[in-house]
């Protein structure tokens, strides 16, 4: 008698665990999606998809981008890389130099390079596509995301001084005069813009040794790079831009040895801020998580009215600011007031500004 299992989960199913995507097979239910994204990014037929992964990386994103930007009509290419060496920046310059469209789905951020930056200058477009699969799924571009978040630069550009607040204690303040109001919401649609598939924010990097004040991470807050909810609250003091005290009990003192581990000064300064607009994300998504790989966080940073204050680096090719380092530590609170020159934009979690809402 031969008995045959199948393991059909749902796309709706409510258990965490009811998935998996770790075979080539997968990608031909992922092709569709990929498709639907790269249109967002406005690929169309004839244009040059330039595709980047690496040894380390899944490769059913790279098999579900190739068949995405077929189905569009579009010239393509699939440059993996070493996971253990550096990306050289020959080979780099010489897969960014001719593309439209550049999807880089690896192991290692790459929109710090220059040769991105260049792409960008030229008028290539850049996604970047990192986050799990499922989330994926349920943070694909969107027109009511792009909106919030283009309305929401649009107000966080022309504003100075930022002020963030909470019934915890929080009282920030925050200067970003001379620095862009930058949107995310998961499609590269315009030449020299890059984007995060998953991305549903506005955010800005922070003029350095400007900030200062509290920061009080309330019970519940996350710290996402170390897929961790705070479970007492720690309050990290700012003066002229740097941390120079966290308190507290074992978040406060693991905050403080992710910063110590980086090793260097910059590891210490305010480096962005930035706020969520999709009301689609989860801010359970941490413990939501399966173990499909991708890099996580773009829940807790997207949610819907969150407010993030990251520390460490913000010299990206989209912030432009002028701290590296090798820490970029974003920490989200759930339930904060924020104001741009001292007009409300959130209160208590809660976006006021209609045309944001």
């Amino acid at each position: 008698m031969l008995l045959i299992v199948l393991f059909a989960p749902s796309t709706q199913d409510p258990m965490p665990y009811a998935r998996s995507f770790s075979t080539a097979l997968a990608a031909t239910d992922l092709v569709e999606l990929f498709t639907r994204q790269f249109d967002s990014c406005r690929l169309k037929q004839g244009e040059f998809c330039a595709l980047i992964t690496d040894t380390a990386w899944n490769p059913v994103y790279a098999a579900a981008a190739m068949g995405a930007c077929r189905a569009l009509g579009a010239e393509t290419s699939l440059t993996t890389f070493a996971a253990s060496a550096p990306v050289p920046a020959k080979a780099l310059s010489a897969v960014c130099a001719r593309a439209d469209l550049i999807v880089y789905m690896t192991a290692f951020t790459l929109h710090y390079r220059p040769e991105i930056k260049a792409a960008l200058n030229a008028g290539a477009r850049v996604l970047c596509v990192m986050q799990p699969i499922h989330v994926l799924q349920r943070l694909n571009a969107e027109a009511e995301v792009r909106r919030r978040a283009l309305a929401g630069a649009a107000r966080l550009d022309r504003a100075k001084i930022i002020r963030i607040t909470s019934r915890a204690g929080t009282d920030l303040t925050l200067n970003k005069e001379g620095r862009r109001g930058l949107a995310t919401y998961g499609a590269a649609d315009h030449p020299g813009h890059l984007d995060f598939w998953g991305g549903g924010m506005v955010q800005a990097a922070l003029r350095e040794g400007t900030t200062h004040g509290r920061l009080v991470l309330d019970v519940g807050d996350v710290c996402f790079m170390l897929a961790r909810f705070v479970e007492s609250p720690v309050a990290i003091t700012f003066k002229e831009g740097r941390v120079c005290a966290i308190e507290g009990g074992l978040d406060a003192r693991l905050l403080r040895h992710a910063i110590e581990a980086a090793g260097e000064p910059s590891a210490y300064m305010a480096g962005h801020m930035a706020w969520g607009v999709d009301p689609r994300a989860k801010w359970l998504a941490p413990i939501l998580d399966t173990p499909d790989q991708g890099g996580g966080g773009a829940d807790n940073e997207a949610f819907l009215g969150s407010v993030q204050v990251e520390i460490g680096s913000n010299d990206d090719v989209l912030f432009g600011g002028q701290n590296r380092s090798n820490l970029h530590m974003g920490l989200c609170l759930l339930g904060a007031d924020l104001a741009l020159d001292g007009t409300p934009i959130i209160e208590n979690g809660r976006i006021m500004a209609p045309d944001l809402a």
